[in-house]
């Protein structure tokens, strides 16, 4: 009998059981075994593939880059959803206040997701930096650490964020472009009253990790059964939607250049240790 491989997740929506189950169910119905463990937090998970109590991890950009901070860059990322790609993080104000650019935030009240988001807190202080301001003397920065430990899976801190512009709270704020496309899809506020007035350069999101002594054949099996579900299938379809991607796609050096901002945005911040 094959060997069963243990892939794990977090936790951040009733969803993720649904999602699971219908991936276990695809590759046990193709002889090969797979189960799943979920974690309440992403340092747990990164610590029980660490530690070999999982074979695959899925993972967020923050997790990925501390797992390689952990095995001296030799973790290996297998896959990611073609959404992974090119992800943003957007600056967001209220249209009256008349903030056109990064430069005009200062002096103003700004607000920064849960300090383990990528999107929504660790890259745009990077920003911010990039773009000639220093976040701690030119703006008064906000933090909203509303959903710790799934780093900003919830997007919990970001509507937080949206909340508080819309009340007058602070002046501005940061979110990821996924959560934008969902406020306006969702109408979470009134037309034209909140402005989009920056979009980062694109960076990579989430990723399957195994460990650098992962079992090579573990691993082409894995993806190649990820690689060969089919989105009209009617089950894998409603799987791709909840999980927010139409196909999934190997992760080459291309993909890898992704992360570099933000690890070197984690290593500035005193961020690459796996804890809270």
């Amino acid at each position: 009998m094959k060997k069963t491989i243990m892939l794990g997740a977090v936790a951040y929506d009733a969803k993720v059981v649904p999602i699971w189950d219908i991936i276990r169910d695809y590759y046990n119905d193709n002889n090969l075994r797979l189960d799943y463990v979920l974690f309440s937090n992403y340092e747990a998970q990164v610590e029980a593939l660490n530690k070999g109590m999982i074979d695959v991890a899925w993972n967020t950009n923050v997790a990925w880059v501390r797992m390689l901070h952990l095995t001296q860059n030799k973790a290996k990322a297998l896959l990611m959803r073609d959404t992974d790609i090119d992800f943003k993080s957007i600056f967001i104000a209220k249209t009256n206040k008349n903030i056109n650019s990064i430069s005009d935030l200062k002096g103003k009240k700004f607000g920064l997701g849960s300090k383990d988001s990528a999107q929504a807190a660790i890259l745009p202080y990077e920003f911010l930096k990039q773009e000639g301001l220093n976040p701690l003397k030119d703006l008064e920065l906000v933090r909203f650490n509303s959903d710790l430990g799934k780093h900003g899976d919830t997007g919990k801190s970001e509507f937080d964020i949206l909340d508080a512009i819309l009340k007058d709270e602070i002046d501005a704020g940061a979110i990821g472009s996924t959560t934008w496309i969902r406020m306006i899809e969702e109408g979470l506020f009134p037309e034209g009253e909140i402005t989009a007035f920056y979009a980062s350069a694109g960076y990579c999101h989430c990723n399957f990790t195994v460990m650098p002594n992962a079992d090579e054949k573990m691993c082409e099996d894995f993806t190649n059964m990820m690689l060969s579900q089919d989105p009209n299938d009617p089950i894998i379809k409603k799987m791709m939607i909840m999980e927010g991607l139409n196909k999934w796609v190997k992760v080459t050096n291309k993909e890898l250049e992704g992360y570099e901002i933000l690890a070197k945005a984690m290593k500035d911040q005193n961020l690459l240790e796996n804890s809270i």
